[in-house]
Order: structure tokens, then sequence, then C-alpha cells
């Protein structure tokens, strides 16, 4: 009986060290959610440069456009519709 209370102390302890959450204190910065230049954007390729999520990192680039939505709306007519046009244009374009 005494080996098995040692056995299940040990798979206690080892159960409990295996579980236990070790801290990277390197920082990560992943390019999902680091702002992007306007350069940056416009090297993507068209599949991606569209994207809602890389139309969100390119609006946290610049602080004026996050703060004002009408900044943003003059930003998307300004840069992001050009870009597009030439992109993907449309079929019926002549």
């Amino acid at each position: 009986m005494r080996a098995f209370g040692y056995w299940l102390t040990c798979m206690v302890l080892i159960g409990v060290l295996a579980c236990s959450k070790q801290d990277d204190n390197t920082p990560v910065v992943s390019s999902e959610t680091s702002a992007l230049t306007v350069d940056q954007w416009k090297a993507m390729p068209p599949t991606e440069k569209y994207d809602g999520v890389t139309l969100e990192r390119l609006r946290m680039h610049d602080e004026k456009l996050v703060k004002s939505e009408r900044a943003w709306k003059k930003f998307m007519n300004d840069v992001v519709g050009p870009e597009m046009r030439t992109d993907m244009p449309r079929p019926d374009a002549k």
C-alpha cells in the first residue's frame, strides 16, 4: 500500500509540473495585429489587401483615422478606392 501512495504522489506532482504555465518574457509582435503603412499595404497582394482585418491594421497606422470616422471615409475614397479600381477593374469598364 505504501508503494501505491508514493506512486500516486509522484503522478500528482508530475501532473502539476506538466500543467504549470511557464511565462515567456519575449514580446510577441504579430503581423496580424501590427499597424500597416500605406506603402506596406500597397505592396500586398489584392486578395489580402481588402480584407477587413487588413484595412483595420491600415487604419491603426494613423491616429487621426482611428479617432475620426469622417477622416477614415475620406481616406477610403482618396486612397483605397483608386487602388481597388486598379487592382480589380470592373469587367464592364472600358
